[in-house]
C-alpha cells in the first residue's frame, strides 16, 4: 500500500497520540467487539477497518482477497470493511480504541502500533503464527518488523517494494546509460546533469502535503548504516552525530544543487510529481508497487526500476534493496475474549496469507506479504516485472524500512529534514541537530 495512505496524518498527530496514551485506562470498557454479528443469511460478519475510502478501487488486491475468502465461506464468515481516507482512520481507530469499539481487524501505521500495544488495545498474534506455521514460514521473516518486547503487534499487510521507476525512452533521447545495481554516486549526479540539460526534470518529487514521500531514499538511508545504529540512537547510547547521518545529508544536498529534483518542489505535491513522470515530463520518480498499474498504463515498456546509487565512502554494505513490510494488520483484543470469534478472524487471517490470496495480490499488482514459490507478477506487468527483475540479485533488505523503525514525531523530523536539504531549507549539519533533538524529546 503507497504511503500516502498508510502515513500518519500529522495534522492530527498530536491528539492522537495524546488520546493513545489514555487508551490503557478505556480498553477495558464493557462496550467491546468481542461478538460478531450476522448478516441475513447468518454469516458472521468480520470487520476489516481499512485506511482507504473506496477498497475497491484503491485497493483492488485486498479487496479481491476479501471477496475471494466471502465466496469461500459464504453463509458462515463475511468480511465487511470499515472504509475511511487515511485521516479519517488514523482518528476513528483512535476513538474507537478509546470506547472499546475497534473493528475485529484493522490496519494501523507501523510507528504507532507499538503505541496501541502498550495501551493493551491489540491482541498478541505469536499464538496465531504458532497455530499456523504454514502463515509464518511464508512470512519469511517479515513479522519481525511488527514485534515489541517479544509481542506480535501485527502481521504485514503487504510487502512495500520502494526505489526508484526511471523512464528509459528519456535516458534514450538524452543519451545517457540506464542505472544499474553498480552505479555510483558520482555516475548518478552526471547522469543528473545529462537530463537537466535534455529538457526534463531528473528526478521528479514533491513535499506540499506529502513530505512523508521519500521512498528512493530509505535505501540510502540503510546504505549509510541506519539499520546498524539505530537502536543505539534510540537507546541513548549513540547520537545521529555519531553516525553516517551526516554525510548522507551531504549527499543529499550535492543532488540537489545537482539540479536533481523540481525547482518548485516546495509547492509540488506527491500525485502532481507522479504525473510529470507518467506525462514523460520527468526521467525518475521514487515510489513503490503501489503504483504500478498506472505506470503500466502511462509508459508500458519504457519503465525501469532501480535501488539507487552506491556510495564509496560508506562503511555499510551497499548490497541492499529494499522490499520491506508495510504498515501491519492488527487485531483487537478483544477478540481473544471469545473463541468463536477468535476463530473467525484466524479462519480470514489463515486465508489472507495463504498461496491463493498471494496470487491474487500478484494479479492485482501488488506484491503480497508472503513469498511463495512459483508465484510471479504477468510478462505484461512490465513495471513489477521491471522490480521482480531488480529482487533477483539476491540483495538483503532490512528488517523494517527505516522511517519506520522511530516514534512518529521523530519520524515528523526526519521527513522535515530530508526535504529541509532538498530544499535549502536545512543544512546537513542543522538536519542532523534536529533529528538529535527529537529523540531526546521523544
Amino acid at each position: 500500500m503507497k504511503k500516502s495512505k498508510i502515513i500518519t496524518i500529522f495534522s492530527a498527530v498530536t491528539a492522537a497520540l495524546t488520546l493513545v496514551g489514555s487508551l490503557g485506562a478505556c480498553g477495558g470498557s464493557s462496550n467491546d467487539s468481542s461478538k460478531l454479528s450476522k448478516d441475513s443469511s447468518g454469516a458472521s460478519i468480520i470487520k476489516f477497518g481499512i485506511n482507504v475510502a473506496n477498497p475497491s478501487k484503491q485497493e483492488p488486491a485486498t479487496s479481491a482477497i476479501v471477496n475471494a475468502f466471502n465466496k469461500k465461506n459464504k453463509g458462515k464468515y463475511k468480511v465487511v470493511f470499515e472504509a475511511a481516507d487515511t485521516e479519517s482512520h488514523s482518528k476513528n481507530m483512535k476513538l474507537e480504541a478509546s470506547d472499546g469499539t475497534l473493528p475485529q481487524v484493522f490496519w494501523v501505521e507501523g510507528a504507532q502500533a507499538p503505541e496501541f500495544n502498550k495501551s493493551g488495545v491489540l491482541m498478541d498474534m505469536t499464538d496465531f503464527l504458532k497455530e499456523n506455521s504454514d502463515v509464518k514460514t511464508a512470512l519469511d521473516g517479515t513479522e519481525k518488523a511488527f514485534q515489541a518486547n517479544k509481542v506480535q503487534d501485527g502481521l504485514p499487510y503487504q510487502s512495500n517494494v520502494q526505489g526508484i521507476f526511471y523512464n528509459k525512452a528519456l535516458f534514450d533521447k538524452a543519451g545517457v546509460k540506464y542505472p544499474t545495481d553498480s552505479t555510483t554516486f558520482e555516475e548518478f549526479l552526471d547522469m543528473v546533469g545529462k537530463l537537466k540539460a535534455s529538457g526534463v526534470t531528473p528526478l521528479s518529487i514533491g513535499s506540499k502535503n506529502s513530505s512523508y514521500a521519500m521512498w528512493e531514499f530509505n535505501n540510502w538511508l540503510t546504505r549509510y548504516g541506519w539499520g546498524d545504529n539505530i537502536q543505539s540512537v534510540l537507546n541513548g547510547k549513540k547520537k545521529f552525530a555519531d553516525t553516517q547521518l551526516p554525510t548522507m545529508f551531504e549527499k543529499l544536498e550535492q543532488t540537489a544543487k545537482a539540479g536533481a529534483f523540481p525547482e518548485n518542489m516546495s509547492t509540488v505535491e506527491y500525485f502532481d510529481a507522479k504525473q510529470q513522470f507518467d506525462s514523460g515530463k520527468a526521467a525518475m520518480f521514487g515510489s513503490g508497487q503501489w503504483d504500478c498499474a498506472e505506470f503500466n498504463k502511462n509508459l508500458g515498456k519504457n519503465i525501469g526500476f532501480w535501488w539507487g546509487p552506491q556510495f564509496s565512502d560508506s562503511k555499510a554494505s551497499q548490497k541492499t534493496d529494499m522490499k520491506v513490510p508495510s504498515a501491519p494488520i492488527a487485531v483487537s483484543a478483544s477478540v481473544a475474549k471469545n473463541d468463536e470469534t477468535k476463530q473467525a478472524v484466524y479462519t480470514f487471517l489463515k486465508y489472507y496469507y495463504s498461496k491463493d490470496a498471494a496470487q491474487l495480490s500478484y494479479k492485482n499488482a501488488m506484491f503480497p506479504a508472503t513469498s511463495y514459490q512459483g508465484l510471479s507478477p504477468s510478462a505484461d506487468n512490465y513495471s513489477m516485472k521491471a522490480m521482480t527483475d531488480a529482487l533477483s540479485n539476491g540483495w538483503k533488505s532490512p528488517v523494517s524500512a527505516p522511517d519506520l523503525t522511530v516514534p512518529s514525531s521523530v519520524q515528523q523530523v526526519l521527513y522535515d529534514s530530508l526535504f529541509g536539504v532538498m530544499q535549502g531549507v536545512h543544512s546537513p549539519q542543522e538536519a542532523v541537530v534536529n533529528m538529535d533533538n527529537a529523540i531526546a524529546d521523544k
